[in-house]
């Protein structure tokens, strides 16, 4: 998927490996953490690609605040109800780390702003099918619990993790097919609120 944000992480990962030292000369107190995840086979109907960016600061020895930028291409099709879209948000939180330093095991949390463009469709490849469009506005509440493991003795590490989180949307949508439908009334609400997802990152420290 060649997306701005995709365009931007790979642009970011060159940068970040071209500046990175090739040993560690001190603890780093800052990191760029790119990433990709996808969503595990539990969570039913739901296809996913998540792109992921982020900012984070070591405040204390064992406390880290960050930023963070995702993108999400998502199809959910329950056989009957298809429903795609490309959630894009924001969110600040941080993370613990209970052995000190950005390093091992993390737990963290952080809650942002999300919009997702999305399509629907009712009774699918039928003669009565219905289709739609809608903007959802959400606020996202994520937990990741993860670890960071550095590569020999440089400053990128390998961060494996899994997020589960809840989106709180607020959605406004249109029927765009059968014509008798155009301009009815409709509350179409989305079918991806929760979410589990399993994600990589490669965090370059400085």
């Amino acid at each position: 998927m060649k997306s701005p944000l995709m365009r931007l992480l790979i642009l970011l990962a060159v940068a970040a490996a071209m500046t990175a030292p090739a040993t560690v000369s001190a603890e780093p107190a800052d990191s760029i953490n790119l990433g990709f995840g996808g969503v595990p086979a539990l969570m039913k109907h739901c296809k996913a690609d998540v792109y992921i960016v982020e900012y984070e600061h070591m405040l204390t020895s064992k406390l880290s605040v960050l930023g963070r930028g995702s993108e999400v291409v998502y199809k959910f099709d329950d056989g009957e109800y298809v429903e795609e879209g490309k959630p894009r948000g924001g969110e600040i939180g941080g993370r613990y780390y209970p052995g000190g330093g950005m390093k091992g095991f993390f737990i963290g949390g952080s809650v942002g702003y999300w919009r997702t463009d999305w399509t629907f469709r009712h009774n699918k490849d039928l003669p009565t099918e219905v289709r739609g469009e809608s903007v959802t506005d959400s606020i996202r509440a994520n937990l990741d619990i993860g670890g960071r493991f550095p590569i020999n003795s440089s400053n990128i590490s390998i961060m494996p993790e899994l997020n589960i989180g809840r989106f709180f949307p607020s959605t406004t949508c249109s029927y765009t097919s059968p014509p008798s439908q155009v301009g009815a009334p409709c509350s179409q609400e989305t079918e991806v609120k929760a979410y589990v997802f399993l994600a990589v990152m490669a965090g370059i420290g400085f």
